[in-house]
Formats: C-alpha cells, sequence, structure tokens
C-alpha cells in the first residue's frame, strides 16, 4: 500500500460520462445514411472502448454501409465535435483525486481510445486541460486498446515504470489493455458497461469517490 507514483486515467466513462454523446453523433451519421441506427445494445457489445478506426471498421459490417472507412471518420470528427460542445460535466470524485495527486507531487496521465484532438476539447469543456502532465489519444499507439502499448506509452512518458502506476478504466477492452501493460487497475462502474465484465480488473468502484487514498505514494 502507498507505492504507486502515478495515475493513468482512461477518459471516457472514467473522466466524463461521454459514451452516450458518442453514439449520438453515430446515429447522427448512420440515419443520416438511411440505416437503421445503433443500439445502445450494440454499442455496448461490439463498439464501446474501441478506437475510431476500428468503430466504424465495424459499423461497416454491422449496417453495410458504403463508402471508404476514412470518409466517415471525417464525417464523425465534425458530428463529435458538435456534441461534445455539449455539456460535460466531471464524474464524481475526479477533481478530488487529481487535486490529491497534485498536492503529493504525482504525475498524471490520459491514456484514451478517443483521437487525441477530441481528449483535448473534452478536457478543455471541463476545465482540465491543464491537470494532466501526459494526454495521448488512440490516434498515438499503432495498437490501441486491448493491446497495452498505450499504457506503457503513458507510464513511459510520465517517466514510470506501468507496475508504479495505477490505471483506471471503466470498459473490458481498456481494462485488458491496463492490466496487461502492468499497471495496478481500477475499474469504475459506469451506466454504458453496467452489462459487461469487468472483473479482470484489481478493484471494482461505483465511483471515483470511493477511491483508496492510501494506494497512492506520500510525495
Amino acid at each position: 500500500m502507498g507505492d504507486y507514483q502515478g495515475i493513468i486515467f482512461d477518459m471516457d466513462g472514467v473522466l466524463v460520462d461521454s459514451e452516450p454523446l458518442f453514439l449520438v453523433a453515430i446515429n447522427r451519421l448512420v440515419t443520416g445514411h438511411g440505416e437503421a441506427p445503433i443500439s445502445e445494445e450494440e454499442n455496448e457489445a461490439r463498439l464501446l472502448g474501441t478506437t475510431v478506426e476500428e468503430t466504424w471498421v465495424r459499423l461497416k459490417q454491422m449496417r453495410n454501409l458504403p463508402g471508404s472507412i476514412q470518409g466517415y471518420i471525417d464525417e464523425y470528427d465534425g458530428m463529435v465535435r458538435q456534441v461534445l460542445r455539449e455539456e460535460l460535466q466531471p464524474q464524481p470524485g475526479v477533481k478530488q483525486l487529481i487535486d490529491e495527486c497534485v498536492r503529493r507531487g504525482l504525475p498524471r496521465a490520459v491514456a484514451s481510445s478517443s483521437l487525441r484532438k477530441w481528449v483535448r476539447l473534452k478536457l478543455e469543456t471541463i476545465k482540465l486541460q491543464d491537470a494532466f502532465d501526459v494526454v495521448l489519444g488512440g490516434d498515438d499507439v499503432v495498437n490501441g486498446k486491448p493491446h497495452p502499448d498505450i499504457y506503457r506509452l503513458a507510464a513511459q512518458c510520465l517517466g514510470l515504470p506501468p507496475h508504479s502506476c495505477i490505471a483506471i478504466e471503466d470498459s473490458p477492452v481498456g481494462i485488458q489493455a491496463a492490466v496487461g501493460s502492468g499497471a495496478y487497475t481500477i475499474a469504475v462502474r459506469t451506466h454504458s458497461t453496467r452489462n459487461m465484465d469487468i472483473s479482470q480488473a484489481h478493484v471494482i468502484l461505483d465511483s471515483l469517490e470511493q477511491f483508496d487514498y492510501s494506494l497512492l505514494r506520500d510525495g
């Protein structure tokens, strides 16, 4: 206890409850092309936690969409930016945890499957753009989650080995990536992942308000 020297946060579902907004953007695009909307169940089973490119590879298969993957990604980018400017709030316990890390002098990173520019937009929206030493998106690694690459890179950028870091996740693919990197992995239950198996995490919390601060090195 008390040995962990840095924290790596997932973005969607951990820092903000933005997963529903991504589904809004997806369905604006999909229905705009005359296809049936993606249900919450389909989103949970097939799309949640994947990179943007993998999301659209799967959506093309799910709805037999014509056109190029990149064309959909470009169109989706505009829709995501629009919905992300709608009201976002930090999840409960986030600011308190960040403040405690700052007080103890512990470095902090974001490691998200979203594009880095979307991550930065969300951080600006919730006024946490200066709260992290490192901000990484899915476009910063070749292999996205569930591969551990982004967590290994985040730890490296913090100047720490992964086993000295706590990773906070909410989705099975993110948990697999974090655990695979060697980080101590905490899962936070969310509405979007309520039906998913998150048991691979070392600890499961209902909210970051339950975070055990004794895990953190003091200074």
